[in-house]
């Protein structure tokens, strides 16, 4: 197939053109280096036309005639989004707006890479279903407009669904970790990893309880690649449930398979990142549906994606 994906230069994006292009897919990559992990120049990106600039600057063409969108496009990370601060919403929905121009020009599948925000508060850590309440709860931080834009997103794709021949698939990922992701937009283990590599304290944000349910890179990709060949609208959980672990099992983990000598300590995240940071809720997928109709399985628990991130950053 000849698929377009955004955002492909990004930490996700690097590992889906390995995947599709494992597949022998012709693959066009937008991306305007806002937040890359790779090159355009990285020998992951041989064979692919790598068009730099900003999506909505590039014109669909009937000419071009792709059989997939893949939208990875989006500002990312619990840091990285609070510099799109009252901006973030407009960006994420004109993006979406354009790739559903695109995806009906070409009669295309246009896969939206979404996120697990989207389901909002929780009192406690609970396995969450696709067709569970989403629930906007506290004052309107940076981080409830990126969850929400996303959430409008979805809104937006389903409607037009039902009102035209829009072919679509949703993906909602939770805790995507694994090499090559940044620390610099707030991602936890990297961060750990690196702090601990240079013998820095580590440093957990408030009391550490935090529980995420980490999922393997590859796995999340693994994912979207069986969730673009479904042929029907769907909205799909992708995440890995055993991998549920607090924050400070993950600074403990870190720090024993590193060897380091670094101090576990911990700080309030606003006295790096000011005051609009905000910590995202507990929320542990439950990943069914996929499973049972798609036969994906996650391959990796907590401790193989540490230590794969850690070779990343030994050699990095």
């Amino acid at each position: 197939m000849k698929i377009l994906i955004t955002g492909g230069l990004g930490f996700i994006g690097s590992h889906t053109i390995e995947k599709y292009k494992q597949e022998g897919h012709e693959l066009t990559i937008i991306d305007n280096l806002s937040s890359n992990a790779i090159d355009p120049d990285d020998d992951i990106c041989k064979g692919c036309n790598i068009i730099v600039k900003n999506i909505l600057d590039y014109k669909w063409d009937l000419a071009d005639n792709f059989d997939m969108i893949i939208h990875l496009a989006s500002p990312v990370g619990p840091a990285g989004i609070l510099q799109h601060s009252g901006y973030m919403a407009r960006y994420i929905l004109d993006d979406i707006y354009w790739a559903i121009e695109g995806a009906q020009m070409y009669d295309c599948q246009l896969v939206f890479v979404s996120t697990s925000e989207i389901y909002g508060h929780r009192e406690y850590a609970e396995m969450l279903k696709e067709h569970e309440d989403k629930v906007l709860r506290g004052d309107f931080k940076v981080r409830n407009e990126y969850s929400m834009a996303k959430l409008l997103s979805e809104i937006v794709l389903n409607n037009v669904g039902k009102v035209s021949n829009l072919k679509y698939q949703i993906i909602r990922p939770f805790n995507i970790s694994g090499p090559r992701q940044l620390p610099d937009a707030g991602f936890v283990l990297p961060r750990f990893v690196n702090q601990a590599l240079s013998n820095e304290p580590i440093t957990v944000f408030g009391d550490g309880e935090q529980l995420r349910a980490f999922t393997y890179i590859k796995d999340i990709v693994d994912g979207i690649h069986k969730i673009s060949l479904h042929s029907k609208n769907d909205t799909w959980n992708v995440g890995n449930p055993d991998n549920k672990v607090s924050i400070n099992y993950l600074a403990k983990r870190v720090k024993e398979l590193t060897n380091s000598n670094s101090e576990i300590v911990h700080i309030d995240p606003k006295t790096i990142y000011g005051p609009l940071y905000a910590e995202a809720w507990d929320k542990i997928p439950d990943p069914g549906k996929i499973k049972s109709e798609l036969n994906w399985e996650p391959t990796k628990n907590v401790d193989e994606i540490i230590l794969e991130t850690i070779e990343f950053w030994k050699i990095k």
